[in-house]
């Protein structure tokens, strides 16, 4: 197991005391990425966290395969979907890369509150790209901190190198759209979803 695996294992078990909260964030993203969504959809929820918008969404999809690094995520998220009897959500610890996922195989990839974490993604972006149908939308939420907090974070920097808080990047809104659009996407909506607390909606299309 590495650091950041420890890291996000820890994490999941203060949100599971947390309940089934969802903050206005998360709402709203719900609310924005349901629009693109279709009864007939096979959806990919990378970086699913304890299934919180996975399990919100499932209804309006047919399948959805959820992902995330951490075991006790995945743990988290396969409780709460049992005891919601959700049926058609399918979790699995595993990463973008698992091979399992072939070549235009989904309709939707989802990807919230993770793009910041990674520290190749443009490598994550083109696995996106191959996996997703053409035509298909790519849908990520990511907190910008790069947009007001610069000093927070040569703060946070320095608590990733030492291994206390994992990766994570400073970005701004232009960062993310040039990394969509370079990644082969047309970005056919954007929004910030917070105004003190950045965090930039965009859902992107397939050429």
């Amino acid at each position: 197991m590495n650091k950041s695996e420890k890291f996000w294992d820890r994490i999941a078990n203060q949100w599971d005391k947390q309940g089934n909260k969802l903050d206005q964030t998360s709402l709203k993203a719900i609310e924005n990425t349901k629009k693109y969504l279709n009864i007939g959809d096979i959806v990919l929820d990378y970086a699913c966290g304890i299934g919180t918008i996975t399990n919100e969404i499932a209804a309006n999809v047919k399948e959805i395969q959820a992902i995330d690094i951490s075991s006790r995520m995945i743990e988290v998220a396969k409780i709460r979907s049992g005891e919601s009897n959700i049926e058609n959500v399918h979790y699995a610890q595993s990463t973008i890369f698992d091979e399992r996922y072939k070549i235009d195989s989904f309709n939707v990839i989802m990807a919230f509150n993770i793009l910041h974490l990674l520290e190749d993604t443009h490598k994550v972006m083109r696995r996106i790209n191959e996996i997703l149908k053409p035509g298909g939308f790519f849908i990520s939420a990511t907190p910008c901190l790069g947009e007001k907090w610069a000093i927070l974070g040569i703060f946070i920097s320095l608590l990733s190198k030492i291994g206390i808080v994992p990766f994570l990047k400073m970005h701004k809104f232009s960062d993310l759209e040039d990394l969509i659009v370079n990644g082969d996407f047309q970005i056919v909506e954007a929004e910030n979803l917070h105004q003190t607390q950045p965090n930039y909606f965009i859902v992107a299309k397939k050429f």
